[in-house]
């Protein structure tokens, strides 16, 4: 094996994990030069807050902190109203602490850190000899110092922004629904399995999607990235998501329907066509290849509707039934909506890709 091959296969991960120990060791530096005692809360809070992206990190520190600073306060309180000192009150002050803020994080997952914290006021504060209010502060000032240089961190050491993931993720589902399309052409051949596995894939990609572009909201509002808003790309390639399945059911729904030679073949020209183009997309945003003219599918999908036309005037519609018929008008319309929603798709990966306005091509 190349000694190349494993450093280049897990580029990501090595990043992100030299960024994790950047984090823990900033965090350890930190706490030792403003003389703080402990440190352990600012590591493991540094580490836990570099996440994968900017974004990401930007919400964890947010929501960590949060979690952790009501977890503190509320701990803290319900301590020296109790003031537990037996088992019996010891009980009752884990019940009052821990179920409001356990029902908190059952609401809002993401202030997790909150009856975690909780717990650390009503059990710490004995064995390390601190008051309760001592004992919050000082884990508020180190989860605040671990989330600050967590942040830090992940924008300095190779900063991985959520919005150029979006980009990847984006051309990840267009090359998926490529593989989609063909299969859809291929069909009979084609096993059903494969459509099915593919799909799965696609289902999996778009979650994927959606959390980056979320992600990537937080990175445009803290000014972290020049990419324009991603939210239209998720948008249409959802519109374009919907137009393969709908393409995908009609396929399969029609494959006993009696058609004519023609109009099948304008369908698997306007599939292998629009795969095509799905696969270009990442070559044209790399500035490998130019972008392809939307004229070649718009033609393949007249040529389908005038295959369809002409079997309505042949009579070759007669012995079909409502279904059938509503199956076959329904690709047709599918095929102008994807072919609609695709060119879409290229305007709004070129206006995230070259960081200029956009410009619909119909």
């Amino acid at each position: 094996m190349n000694k190349l091959t494993v450093p280049a296969k897990y580029r990501r991960q090595l990043i992100h994990a030299s960024r994790m120990t950047a984090a823990a060791l900033g965090a350890y530096a930190l706490v030792h030069l403003l003389g703080m005692s402990g440190g352990l809360w600012a590591m493991i809070t540094a580490i836990v807050v570099t996440q994968s992206s900017v974004g990401g990190s930007l919400k964890f520190a947010l929501d960590q902190a949060i979690g952790s600073m009501v977890g503190a306060i509320y701990a803290t309180a319900v301590v020296m109203l109790i003031s537990p000192v037996g088992h019996v009150e010891s009980v009752i002050a884990f019940v009052v602490a821990l179920a409001p803020l356990a029902f908190l994080s059952a609401l809002y997952p993401g202030y997790r850190a909150a009856p975690t914290t909780g717990m650390i006021m009503l059990l710490a504060g004995a064995g390390l000899g601190l008051g309760p209010v001592d004992l919050a502060t000082g884990r508020v000032m180190e989860v605040a110092l671990g989330c600050l240089v967590g942040v830090v961190i992940s924008v300095l050491i190779v900063p991985a922004h959520a919005s150029r993931s979006v980009v990847e993720a984006t051309a990840k589902v267009a090359d998926l629904m490529a593989l989609q399309l063909r299969a859809i052409a291929a069909r009979p051949d084609s096993p059903q399995r494969d459509l099915g596995a593919i799909a799965r894939r696609v289902r999996e990609t778009m979650l994927q999607l959606e959390r980056l572009v979320v992600e990537a909201a937080r990175e445009r509002r803290a000014l972290l990235t020049s990419i324009p808003d991603v939210e239209p790309l998720l948008r249409t390639t959802s519109r374009l998501r919907l137009d393969v399945n709908m393409l995908r059911r009609a396929a399969r729904e029609a494959e006993d329907d009696l058609v004519d030679d023609q109009l099948l073949k304008a369908f698997h020209r306007a599939m292998l066509i629009a795969a095509q183009r799905l696969e270009r997309i990442g070559a044209t945003a790399s500035g490998a290849e130019e972008p392809q003219s939307g004229n070649e599918l718009q033609d393949a999908v007249r040529q389908y509707r005038h295959a369809l036309e002409a079997m309505r005037e042949s009579g070759a519609t007669r012995p079909l039934s409502t279904s059938a018929l509503t199956r076959l008008f329904g690709i047709n319309f599918a095929l102008d909506q994807f072919r609609r929603n695709l060119a879409d798709l290229e305007a709004r990966y070129e206006e995230v890709t070259q960081n200029k306005p956009s410009r619909a091509r119909f």
